[in-house]
């Protein structure tokens, strides 16, 4: 049964609520936790990578291993429907790259230089999983310009949201609905909104964009319905994480794709202002 939403809207947003409270669905919201020192399977941004021993690090097209993004361990994480209830599903980006992070601008689903791995089993006795990394070091990775500084833990809970206005069909409803629209054209009322939803890190609900949601420009890419993971800049005080100008990080996956567990075929954007 599905479980009714809590959500309300701030009071400024009531005039739009009955136009919107259909586009309301949880997503799971990312929390860093700073003072943590994660284990090498658990949930984490940056660091060293879950890797069986016997396992192959992700070689970019450099022909150099690439840097860990992100890592979920599903078993730490409340669950949302169709994503996985367990293992560890995790990112990678090439560290040879200081400009593009590992997105290629002319197919943004070409994995050549990022990479998204997913472990159904997952190990915790450290005898059987790489430990020893320094073999990073030895391929001239721009460390120093990477969007994740330090690792970092992480913690999940369930939250919810209606369709930002960042996502692309936003717009296209806008165009069709009344309410919609007045938001739309309402700048005090809309700049509330995008401040309120879209935002952060997360794992489903909708995306957040500093300058277009890339599915907008095809019906192709509009297949990656669902947002499998958002990274934002300067989450935290330290500003351990920066793309590009204050930028933002997006992965999307089709539907049916993770439904079966295949993440083969993903569509990997980030931007800036």
């Amino acid at each position: 049964m599905k479980k009714e939403s809590t959500f309300t809207f701030p009071e400024e947003l009531k005039p739009y609520q009955k136009a919107l409270e259909h586009t309301i669905v949880p997503f799971i919201k990312i929390k860093e936790q700073l003072n943590k020192e994660p284990e090498i399977f658990e949930s984490k941004f940056g660091g060293n990578p879950y890797l069986p021993k016997g396992a192959e690090h992700p070689i970019d097209s450099y022909g150099a291993p690439m840097l860990l993004l992100a890592q979920i361990n599903f078993s730490e994480a409340p669950g949302v429907e169709d994503m996985p209830e367990t293992g560890i599903l995790q990112f990678f980006i090439t560290g040879k790259e200081d400009i593009d992070y590992g997105q290629d601008p002319d197919d943004i689903t070409n994995q050549k230089n990022f990479r998204v791995i997913y472990h159904k089993d997952v190990i915790t006795e450290e005898a059987q999983l790489t430990t020893d990394f320094s073999y990073l070091k030895e391929h001239d990775l721009h460390f120093d310009v990477f969007p994740i500084q330090r690792e970092i833990a992480l913690s999940f809970e369930i939250s919810e949201e209606p369709l930002s206005c960042e996502d692309y069909r936003f717009e296209e409803l806008s165009e069709t609905n009344e309410t919609i629209n007045a938001l739309f054209e309402n700048e005090d009322d809309f700049d509330l909104y995008a401040d309120l939803y879209g935002r952060g890190h997360k794992m489903g609900g909708y995306c957040f964009c500093t300058q277009t949601d890339p599915r907008v420009y095809s019906d192709e890419l509009r297949e990656y319905d669902v947002l499998l993971l958002q990274i934002s800049s300067d989450e935290n005080e330290d500003g351990d994480i920066m793309f590009g100008d204050s930028g933002i990080a997006n992965f999307f996956i089709k539907r049916t794709d993770l439904k079966r567990l295949n993440f083969g075929d993903v569509l990997y954007n980030w931007d800036c202002s």
